[in-house]
């Protein structure tokens, strides 16, 4: 019997990037350091400045991710990667508008693009890796060729799903859509709105 690694999941080096967002993933309820927290992940397909696919060493178009908890506050301390706000206002340039939904969150983020730039931290809980942050986003330069979806992608709520059925036999499910989750409108504070759950305003917690 061969023994073997598990699939590996390469991650862009640090340096400026071209995405265009491919994926928003409505994550409820997701186990942090801090217990069960709601979440949301934007997922960027990469090219590089010159406008050529940004590849892992297999060949596939490279990914950029951040998995910020699900509140949108305008005064939060956060660092873009996990801060809402700041991820929304730097891809519409512009202050959001008010959201009420992921759903709206989806419309509002899916297929567009900007410049990236990216940073490199080192994972304190695996010796050798690290992770790949986004730290800024900003309008495009004129003549960038931003990336189209890559070839063969299937958004999360779209995928099969194998598990299983009677006697033990594995089935495929699709994704059930979960309902949208909805935001609540923090009270004096204008465009400032959350999930059902406050967070703290600080944390130690990297994607």
């Amino acid at each position: 019997m061969n023994i073997t690694k598990g699939k590996v999941f390469f991650k862009a080096d640090p340096g400026m990037y071209i995405g265009t967002i491919i994926d928003v993933v409505d994550m409820p309820q997701t186990q942090t350091s801090f217990g069960p927290k709601d979440k949301v992940r934007v997922v960027w397909a990469l090219n590089l400045p010159n406008g050529a696919p940004a590849l892992d060493p297999e060949g596939k178009q490279l990914e950029a991710t951040v998995f910020p908890t699900a509140m949108m506050s305008e005064k939060s301390s956060q660092p873009l990667f996990r801060n809402l706000y700041k991820i929304v206002y730097g891809i519409l340039n512009q202050a959001p508008p008010l959201i009420s939904s992921t759903q709206d969150l989806e419309k509002l983020l899916m297929s567009r693009s900007n410049g990236l730039m990216l940073t490199k931290e080192p994972n304190p809980s695996v010796q050798g890796d690290f992770y790949s942050n986004v730290v800024g986003i900003m309008p495009l330069q004129p003549g960038q060729i931003a990336p189209g979806t890559p070839q063969g992608f299937v958004r999360a709520k779209d995928r099969v799903k194998t598990q299983a059925g009677p006697q033990g036999r594995p089935v495929q499910t699709y994704a059930i859509p979960q309902q949208p989750q909805q935001f609540q409108q923090q009270p004096g504070q204008p465009n400032t709105v959350s999930f059902s759950q406050s967070q703290p305003p600080t944390s130690n917690e990297a994607f």
